[in-house]
């Protein structure tokens, strides 16, 4: 259910939410690590990203400062070294139906073609992870051989800085198909190729799930939960830095209390005794576990009729809940919210051993005055600027968290819902606040650690009516065949429906005649931009991003003469006029999700939060090339166009 992706993706917020410091410096440390072994390892590993997973160990006894030299040594940020790259099926269309077994990645590393840890992932119809026997959906294509949706999955900083020569790097097994160039802001191009039946394969192997005893492990973060529900976290931990395998959180909090079709008929719901998300199955590669979990609200210990699925992805230094908006989520969230009345929520997670750790979002991170501060210290007590984050509605794009012990947390929010922004005018009647405390003396059930050191969440109260009353005015059409928010475009454009959106409309003009009245957006044109603004926070999948923006923009400007009232049947109609005009096979269009990303780098870098969100909204882009065999290494073309 939509409504437990949004729990999820909050609970994963809260623990990013030990949003850190304005101050840019590193927390420095000491290693034991002796210079010599550190230079030969450092070596090994530009020659091979195997080498990390050889040596695990070795990263509790590096420095801060030999960190920095082996990530920068590889020429990557703090950021593109953790940076995973994901290409969909759909860039190689003459590869469609290849059996997944015979395709492998390999790259020049060390004057050597070798092969790179990666995976290939399917998907289900609705964009979930495709494991045999698990899934509510049926999957995307032909499980096991190549799809459109099926999405290659690897590590930017595995790339290689040079490109294949069979003349200079020797002749490999197999065929090169592709090459894949890679294109970053702040480090050289990289270049991986595609290749066909080559029986070598890296063992590197950067993260490790075990649903069955509750475990998760990277190169870099431990983390133990309970096998019943995986919000039940009891351990994470870092495995480098001063404090490494050190635990970190002591408890997650959600507590909702809403009324049953009445508001004085309430019902209390709490993570510890009604509320489990149990992991079902789970896909290990080398690069990310997806793990397929199941949600279901349990009352007077029985299991409940609301359920659905979700996934989680898990990489080395990152975790990503990419919330879904599909057919299936609108149709469920319709009929759940009926249910509720008044409803109140809160989540919250309880740190614990980060005593000096510093706090700030981009909010009040960018309000603070220059001579202000701009961060919060964890010390048992509410400084002025803790009162302040607690008292503010939306956190921003980010939150981030200086740990003090040589790693930080980095929320990178992409809920479409920006404080004044087009959407956020359809929350009216639904108050929400971040939620900030660090009081050593404030104590709750379920703590195991007293005290909040600190607390981090947020609350909320209340419905959005007028998103709710649009909800209930969707045009009733049987979207249960319907496998893709195209088809749904496609059906609801017709014109004969063309009545069936007037209480939709009028609900929705509303709202618009509010922000029109106040001053924000008066003109069409500017109402197509604040509803692309708000959208392109979202991650579409089937159509690039760019044409499906511009399909939105200039059916809004082309239907629409006022910026209070949207024709939205008339608009979908002109919609799929224009993707027929532009050879844009709208249909295509499958699911949209917000990659809400937790992120633990060593070090956001001396830019600090604001210069590490310009790079995860700047990240590494790709071109897909076809292969051709090489004799002489050739100059890198300025007239190649990279994919984001």
């Amino acid at each position: 259910m939509y409504l437990f992706r949004v729990m999820t993706v909050a609970v994963l917020c809260c623990i990013a939410g030990q949003t850190v410091a304005a101050n840019t410096e590193r927390h420095q440390w000491e290693g034991n690590l002796p210079e010599r072994f550190f230079q030969t390892f450092l070596e090994l590993y530009k020659k091979d990203p195997s080498a990390l997973s050889r040596y695990p160990g070795g990263l509790q006894n590096i420095s801060s400062e030999q960190l920095h030299r082996a990530i920068i040594g590889l020429d990557t940020t703090h950021f593109t070294y953790m940076y995973p790259v994901s290409v969909r099926g759909y860039e190689f269309p003459d590869l469609k139906n290849t059996p997944l077994e015979r395709l492998s990645l390999m790259a020049v590393r060390g004057e050597e073609m070798i092969p790179i840890p990666f995976q290939i992932d399917e998907y289900d119809r609705t964009g979930l992870i495709w494991i045999e026997g698990y899934n509510q959906a049926k999957a995307e294509g032909e499980p096991d051989s190549f799809d459109d949706f099926d999405e290659v999955v690897f590590m930017f900083r595995d790339g290689g800085q040079n490109r294949y020569n069979a003349a200079t790097h020797g002749a490999i097994p197999g065929k090169v198909l592709k090459e894949i160039r890679l294109d970053s802001p702040r480090n050289n191009p990289r270049f991986v190729y595609l290749v066909l039946d080559n029986p070598r394969r890296s063992d590197a192997d950067y993260v490790q799930a075990d649903i069955e005893n509750g475990r998760l492990d990277s190169t870099l973060v431990e983390m133990e939960f309970d096998p019943k529900n995986i919000a039940n976290i009891k351990h994470v931990a870092p495995k480098a830095g001063p404090k490494h395998h050190e635990n970190v959180v002591d408890n997650v909090y959600l507590n909702i209390s809403t009324g049953i079709l009445n508001q004085n008929l309430r019902v209390n719901l709490n993570l510890q005794d009604n509320i489990r998300a149990t992991p079902i199955a789970v896909k290990d590669g080398p690069v990310r576990a997806s793990m397929l979990v199941k949600a279901r609200i349990w009352y007077m210990y029985l299991p409940t009729f609301f359920s659905q699925q979700f996934m989680v992805n898990f990489y080395e230094q990152s975790f990503v809940v990419p919330s879904r908006f599909a057919v299936d989520s609108m149709r469920t969230l319709k009929y759940f919210l009926m249910f509720l009345r008044e409803p109140r929520l809160e989540v919250a997670v309880d740190f614990h051993n980060l005593e000096g750790a510093r706090v700030t979002f981009q909010s009040v991170y960018n309000s603070a005055n220059a001579d202000a501060d701009k961060t919060g210290t964890v010390d048992g007590k509410m400084s002025p600027f803790e009162e302040r984050m607690n008292q503010t509605r939306l956190p921003g794009d980010w939150l981030y968290m200086d740990s003090n012990q040589g790693w930080d947390m980095f929320f990178s929010n992409h809920m479409p819902v920006v404080e004044n922004g087009l959407f956020d005018s359809y929350l009216e009647g639904m108050e929400m606040f971040m939620l900030y405390q660090d009081d050593a003396e404030e104590v709750r059930p379920y703590e195991r650690f007293p005290g909040a050191k600190p607390r981090i969440g947020f609350t909320s109260s209340g419905l959005p009516r007028d998103a709710i009353k649009m909800m209930g005015s969707i045009p009733k059409l049987n979207y249960g065949k319907m496998n893709s928010l195209g088809e749904a475009i496609i059906a609801l454009s017709n014109p004969d429906i063309r009545k069936k959106f007037n209480k939709y409309n009028e609900a929705s003009a509303l709202v618009l005649a509010r922000v029109k009245e106040s001053g924000r957006i008066t003109t069409p044109e500017q109402l197509a931009d604040a509803f692309v603004a708000d959208l392109d926070r979202m991650r579409f999948t089937g159509i690039p991003r760019d044409q499906f923006n511009a399909l939105i923009r200039d059916a809004i400007v082309a239907v629409n003469k006022d910026s209070a009232f949207i024709d939205h049947g008339a608009t979908l109609e002109k919609m799929v006029t224009l993707s027929q005009e532009r050879g844009i096979d709208i249909s295509q269009l499958r699911y949209a999700t917000m990659d809400n990303t937790l992120w633990f780098p060593d070090w956001v870098g001396p830019g600090g939060p604001e210069d590490f969100h310009w790079q995860t909204v700047n990240p590494p882009t790709y071109t897909v090339r076809p292969w051709i065999t090489r004799t002489t290494q050739p100059e890198l073309s300025s007239l190649d166009q990279p994919v984001q």
